[in-house]
């Protein structure tokens, strides 16, 4: 762990401590989402909800936008032991559980509420890939479609040709961009703004309440709908810690995270449409395009891709595809 990220959890750690004095338990969340993004609008809604139902026994305190660091740097500090909670898919949590890249497998699901469901069938098999590694799964927030936003326009895959397309960093991306033939530039989202503005990449790909949330739209001026991926946000937790909590609160938090994510599903929609129509103010065009080209040879290297990862990834993919009501 660095210098930075030690510093960081030990100033978290002395502000806490009197917050804190008066419950039994604390409970620190990180989060890379600006606050007015609808994942972290669902992580106060999980605050509220678990000191509720805990009659302040449990103190939650979110930290957003990467205040604690990356999300790697937060999955990492999670593992550890510093932080109890950080809701992360691939690029924290899949740096140390690279089976859970399974879940974000492109073109597979319909819409965000196919996702919910879908997740809902293997959140089980995720989480034996995740206790051996130190996490526990507590449950999940949704985001999708991604699509993908450049300086230039894009309008067929050849325009994808040699583009630096900004990826999390995380092989399964890597092999997307190398599917479309573009350049993969792996960097922290923390990182996208300046990096657009001074070139080191070309394109990003994400959610239009990202995009939005982020400003990334105020450097590049093309949205290319791709629809490429809908994608869980694992809420996951310590192992060590979670297994020491009372079976009570236990179910509090289970509970509490449960309707999080229901609350933030339903926020969800209004924002991805609120986003898209702020691009559009913002000069953004939209590009609409064919998707076929894009997701055939995606969906021609995925089902090897998948099964190279070992024959339990494989399961839990085919798993995903009969629940999942994608075609």
């Amino acid at each position: 762990m660095n210098s930075k990220l030690l510093l960081t959890t030990a100033i978290s750690l002395v502000l806490s401590a009197g917050l804190a004095a008066a419950a039994d338990v604390t409970l620190r969340v990180g989060t890379v989402y600006q606050t007015t993004h609808t994942i972290s609008q669902g992580s106060a809604e999980f605050e509220r909800l678990v000191e509720e139902k805990s009659d302040g026994a449990i103190d939650v305190q979110v930290f957003y936008a990467e205040e604690l660091g990356s999300e790697r740097e937060m999955a990492e500090m999670t593992r550890a032991g510093g932080l109890e909670m950080v809701l992360s898919g691939l690029p924290g949590t899949g740096s140390f559980v690279p089976q859970l890249e399974v879940m974000e497998a492109f073109y597979t699901y319909t819409d965000v509420e196919d996702l919910a469901n879908v997740f809902d069938a293997i959140s089980d098999d995720l989480n034996a890939f995740m206790e051996p590694q130190g996490f526990h799964l507590v449950g999940t927030m949704y985001q999708g479609p991604r699509n993908l936003l450049s300086k230039t326009p894009v309008r067929s895959l050849e325009d994808m040709a040699g583009l630096k397309l900004r990826i999390p960093q995380t092989p399964l991306f890597v092999a997307l961009a190398q599917t479309w033939g573009a350049t993969p530039t792996a960097i922290s989202l923390g990182e996208v703004y300046t990096s657009l503005e001074s070139g080191v990449i070309d394109a990003v790909d994400g959610t239009s309440e990202t995009i939005v949330s982020s400003k990334f739209f105020e450097r590049a001026g093309y949205l290319t709908l791709t629809r490429h991926n809908f994608y869980p946000q694992p809420m996951v937790a310590n192992k060590a810690w979670w297994d020491g909590l009372s079976d009570e609160h236990r179910q509090i938090i289970e509970e509490a995270a449960a309707e999080a994510g229901e609350f933030q599903l339903g926020l969800h929609k209004a924002a991805d449409e609120a986003a898209m129509q702020a691009m559009v103010d913002g000069g953004v065009e939209i590009i609409e395009v064919d998707i076929a080209p894009f997701r055939e040879p995606v969906l021609a290297a995925m089902d090897e891709y998948v099964k190279s990862k070992g024959d339990d990834v494989y399961a839990v993919y085919q798993k995903m595809l009969e629940a999942s009501s994608a075609e």
